[in-house]
C-alpha cells in the first residue's frame, strides 16, 4: 500500500479537501500542484479540479465511490455537469452537508441519523447496504469513517458492536486509530483507496502503522 504525508492548502487536514475512488480523485480548484503530484502517484488516479457549492472543502459535501458521485441538491448546475464528465451523479435532496454525514466504498454507506430518511431512501436506491446510525455518540458519521473496498478505519472511541456493524455493511474488515496525533474524526485527515493512503503531515508513525492495518482489512 503506497503511503504519503501530506498537506494541502495549508492544512493537513487534507480529507476535507477531495474524494476519491480507485481511478479518479476530484480535488479542488486551488490545489498546489505538487499535492497533484502525490495525490496522483500514492493513489494511483487521475485528478479532476472542481468545487462543490463554489468550496474547496469537497468532502465536506459529496462522498464517491466507483459507481456515483453523490452531491446535495444545492450543488450548482454547472459544478454537477462538471463532475458528470467524469462520473454518474447521484443527486440527494439535502440542505445538510451530506458528506459529514455519510461514508460509503461500493458495497454500503453508513449514514447518520441525522439525514433525513428520505433522503437515505435515496441512497439505498443505488443499490447499497444502507446502515442508519451515530458512531461513537457523533452525529457525523461522515467524518469518523474512512471506507475503501480493501478496510476501514473507525473513530477510536466507537464500540466493539458499532465496529461490527460497520463491517457487515460495507462488506470489509477495519479498525480503529486517531490521525493527525489524536484526531478522532478520522476522515478529515486521511484520503484512501485501495492503492494507498494520504495522512496529514502531524500524523505519528504509530498511528500510520494502525491506519494501514485497518485500510487493508488487517486490525
Amino acid at each position: 500500500m503506497n503511503i504519503a504525508r501530506l498537506k494541502v492548502l495549508g492544512s493537513n487536514y487534507i480529507g476535507l479537501f477531495g474524494i476519491t475512488n480507485d481511478k479518479l480523485c476530484f480535488v479542488p480548484e486551488s490545489i498546489e500542484e505538487r499535492a497533484v503530484k502525490t495525490i496522483e502517484n500514492t493513489l494511483n488516479v487521475k485528478t479532476k479540479q472542481v468545487s462543490i457549492y463554489s468550496s474547496a472543502l469537497l468532502a465536506v459535501f459529496a462522498k464517491m465511490n466507483n459507481k456515483h458521485v453523490y452531491l446535495p441538491s444545492f450543488a450548482s448546475q454547472k459544478e454537477i455537469e462538471q463532475i458528470e464528465k467524469e462520473i454518474k451523479v447521484k443527486i440527494i435532496k439535502t440542505q445538510n452537508a451530506l458528506g459529514n454525514l455519510i461514508e460509503l466504498n461500493d458495497a454500503g454507506a453508513i449514514i447518520s441519523k441525522t439525514l433525513p430518511k428520505k433522503a437515505t431512501e435515496e441512497i439505498k436506491k443505488s443499490g447499497l447496504n444502507v446502515l442508519q446510525t451515530n458512531v461513537a455518540g457523533i452525529e457525523v458519521t461522515g467524518s469518523g469513517i474512512v471506507a475503501t473496498n480493501k478496510g476501514f478505519l473507525i473513530n477510536p472511541r466507537a464500540t466493539k458492536e458499532e465496529a461490527l456493524l460497520v463491517e457487515k455493511t460495507l462488506g470489509v474488515k477495519g479498525g480503529s486509530s486517531t490521525a493527525n496525533t489524536g484526531d478522532a474524526l478520522v476522515r478529515n485527515s486521511i484520503l484512501a483507496n485501495v492503492h494507498g493512503f494520504l495522512i496529514g503531515e502531524t500524523t505519528t508513525p504509530h498511528e500510520i502503522n494502525r491506519i494501514e492495518e485497518a485500510l487493508e482489512g488487517q486490525a
